[in-house]
């Protein structure tokens, strides 16, 4: 175990420990419902001024570990930030949508997963409404254009229809290429179709070009740059989820695992469903800590720490989605009294094209009093961690069982699931429900890798538990 792993268990431990004093000690004190208000302000600014958040205005929010700290105490503690989209939002219609397709044709893909993969993408380009745009590409060896850029229209549907049915499977996976082509082609889409997605199909390993994760990754971190994420498909028990993983953090988009291509067609008609729900493009967050506060790390993948500030592109929002940020960060606990931590940051691009920004102001507190800072720990900070911690875990458990090491990944999967059900302690209703949900998906993950299974089936779970990770980490 690193010296890192060993900090957080022992954080977490700690976090468990306050949030179970809450309990016993002053039968679920409101500081353990909510973060205190006095050390939080969020300052929503847009075209017409600023003004102090409401309950229903903010989508920001954020806190220490704790909210009061012991004088003297160690200083290291965690920071959580959480983005809530609103879930109810008079949306109207949808911004115009700007996808590329990008399917991979490769031998590997003949027979039942080519004929699915031409079914989903008829059926997705029945589902486009009149006015997007779309460009389908095929790659194996090279990069095959099925459709052009084209703006969909009554005129056009069948045609776009017809020519998806003309993909075939043959060949290497010269999967960097096309992601380029499908990237280059949203670069062009018009200005008025913000909303811009590349919907990878694969069912193997790129093997021409550029194919390792790193290099793939990269790759999707630039069509940021124009607006563009990535949503990756992988069908099947052969591709690489490494680089699949990679495509949907560095662009931060979605990552899905099929085990049977008949799933296609119902993930694409999810994905419409969900980018027709978008409510905010260009979508980032940001942490400027204040003076004398210090970030260690960025635990959640996706994060970048530069010259002492965090920054997350999250790309587009749909009414729902929640995004969150796990910091370590040290702070200063050796003067009594309020002190502030620092500013998380969130801008977007509303659906009205309106750019606006939210702020959250965070603050703790110095005190004497050990009972009041145990009193102080925030649940949601202490879910994180254990998401957080969760994720990893499951992480490992899927190399392990793709190594054979299937005792060792039982092992990581109790500890996932351990970890989640000790942060249940005082959660909201609606986020003990997910967390338990959670929970007892990766128990199910626990029991089925502590028995005895074919190296097919070691394989199976290994994907299900990445992408379940991943899900986790939403992504």
């Amino acid at each position: 175990m690193t010296h890192r792993e060993k900090l957080m268990r022992a954080l977490f431990t700690l976090f468990v420990l306050a949030s179970v004093a809450l309990v016993v000690g002053c039968g679920g004190s409101a500081a353990a419902q909510s973060v205190d208000q006095r050390q939080m302000r969020v300052v929503v600014e847009d075209g017409s001024g600023a003004h102090v958040a409401g309950a229903g205005d903010a989508w920001i929010g954020g806190s220490t570990a704790q909210t009061r700290i012991v004088v003297g105490a160690n200083g290291e503690t965690y920071i959580g930030i959480w983005v809530d989209a609103p879930q109810h939002v008079a949306v109207g219609r949808r911004q115009p949508l700007a996808l590329s397709l990008v399917v991979d044709t490769s031998g590997s893909m003949e027979g039942q997963k080519i004929q699915n993969a031409r079914m989903a993408a008829a059926s997705l380009v029945e589902s486009l409404r009149t006015g997007d745009v779309v460009s389908i590409y095929a790659f194996s060896n090279g990069v095959t254009e099925i459709a052009p850029q084209t703006t969909v229209s009554a005129a056009n549907r069948g045609m776009l229809v017809q020519q998806v049915n003309n993909i075939q499977a043959l060949g290497g996976t010269n999967m960097y290429d096309g992601i380029r082509v499908g990237e280059d082609r949203l670069a062009r889409a018009p200005a008025t179709h913000p909303i811009r997605r590349l919907v990878i199909i694969s069912d193997g390993r790129a093997n021409i070009g550029p194919s390792d994760a790193q290099s793939l990754g990269a790759l999707a971190a630039q069509g940021t740059e124009w607006g563009a994420q990535i949503s990756a498909i992988g069908v099947g028990l052969d591709y690489d989820e490494r680089t699949l993983a990679a495509l949907a953090v560095r662009s931060a988009g979605r990552m899905y695992h099929l085990e049977h291509p008949a799933q296609m067609a119902v993930i694409l008609e999810q994905e419409l469903e969900l980018l027709g729900q978008t409510i905010a493009t260009n979508t980032i967050i940001e942490i400027l800590p204040a003076a004398g506060v210090r970030i260690l790390g960025v635990e959640s993948t996706g994060g970048t720490l530069e010259n002492g500030r965090v920054r997350v592109n999250v790309g587009a929002l749909h009414a729902g989605q929640r995004r969150e940020v796990l910091l370590r960060a040290e702070i200063d606990t050796e003067r009594l009294g309020r002190h502030a931590v620092g500013t998380a940051r969130l801008s977007f691009d509303a659906s009205t094209g309106e750019r606006q920004v939210q702020r959250v102001n965070l603050g703790y507190e110095v005190v004497r009093n050990r009972g009041a800072a145990a009193r102080s720990s925030v649940p949601r900070v202490a879910g994180l961690v254990a998401n957080h911690q969760a994720a990893q875990a499951q992480l490992r458990a899927a190399v392990a069982l793709n190594e054979g090491r299937t005792e060792e990944a039982a092992r990581e999967f109790d500890f996932a699931a351990d970890t989640i059900q000790g942060a249940l302690v005082n959660q909201a209703p609606a986020e003990r429900r997910r967390m338990m949900e959670r929970e007892r998906s990766i128990r199910g993950q626990g029991q089925r890798a502590g028995r005895p299974m074919s190296a097919p089936a070691a394989r199976s779970l290994s994907l299900e538990a990445n992408d379940d990770a991943m899900s986790g980490m939403g992504y």
